[in-house]
């Protein structure tokens, strides 16, 4: 599972993420990448790996740590 993540600071600059779930073993991962001011995918993690017995779980464990650091978090389409 891949999808972009906007979070949004309090002085309304946003930064665009990469957020991706997968499957390893019987467990999930989910990484988190930044996207640089021209589109690009910024290469190295932006912030630990989470695991999750299931997929939802994984991917909110990412999102929960953008939401203690910006605003607003949103996902992209």
């Amino acid at each position: 599972m891949r999808e972009i993540v906007v979070a949004a600071a309090s002085d309304g600059r946003e930064t665009r993420y990469l957020l991706e779930v997968v499957q390893e073993a019987d467990h999930w991962v989910s990484t988190l990448g930044r996207f640089s001011e021209t589109g690009e995918l910024e290469s190295g993690r932006v912030a630990p790996r989470f695991y999750g017995t299931t997929v939802e779980q994984a991917r909110r464990r990412m999102i929960s740590v953008l939401e203690n650091q910006y605003e607003e978090v949103r996902v992209e389409g």
